[in-house]
């Protein structure tokens, strides 16, 4: 089956990230040694699905070593990334739904996509995400990067599931409507 499945850390009052791409107040909680499902999730994907902006907050934060999974990059500056020589690597971009049914025939099963806002609030508006894994930490940020663009992000979702961790993360998840 393929499935789409969005899986993000947001903020208390739905950032992303804060001013400036800042993701130090979600590494804290990295600390609490839940893996918050992340390498189930990982091993029953087949491809990984993110935009520029968080495959180079990876780069800038050290993250290196081979691919788990076949890594698409959304990016307009392909170029850009040719010194990148990871062969399980692929930077591609325009129309999502086209990008997304080459995912799915290259790479059938589960496309974990990974971050950010811009890929996530894309495939929302093409009505192509079939999960959300949203992990809600309890602080505001008040300015950043939002999850997604309106309230209407929800609309064609249900709360399937809901569980709470040690460090105060709830995990909601939210499958799309049929």
């Amino acid at each position: 089956m393929n499935e789409l499945v969005f899986y993000a850390a947001i903020s208390n009052d739905g950032y992303l990230a804060g001013p400036d791409g800042d993701m130090s107040w979600a590494e804290k909680y990295l600390a609490s040694g839940d893996d918050y499902g992340y390498f189930e999730l990982v091993s029953r994907s087949s491809a990984i699905l993110m935009g520029r902006a968080t495959f180079d907050f990876e780069i800038e934060s050290g993250v290196q070593g081979p691919r788990p999974l076949p890594t698409y990059v959304l990016t307009h500056i392909p170029e850009f990334y040719k010194d990148v020589l990871d062969e399980n690597i692929f930077f591609t971009g325009g129309d999502i739904g086209k990008v997304i049914d080459l995912i799915k025939l290259k790479h059938p099963g589960t496309v974990f996509i990974m971050g950010g806002a811009d890929v996530a609030n894309q495939l929302l508006d093409a009505n192509l995400i079939d999960k959300m894994r949203l992990f809600v930490c309890p602080e505001d940020l008040g300015s950043g990067t939002q999850a997604f663009k309106d309230d209407t992000a929800y609309n064609n979702f249900t709360l399937v599931d809901e569980k709470q961790y040690s460090s105060g993360i709830v995990e909601e998840v939210y499958q799309r409507l049929v």
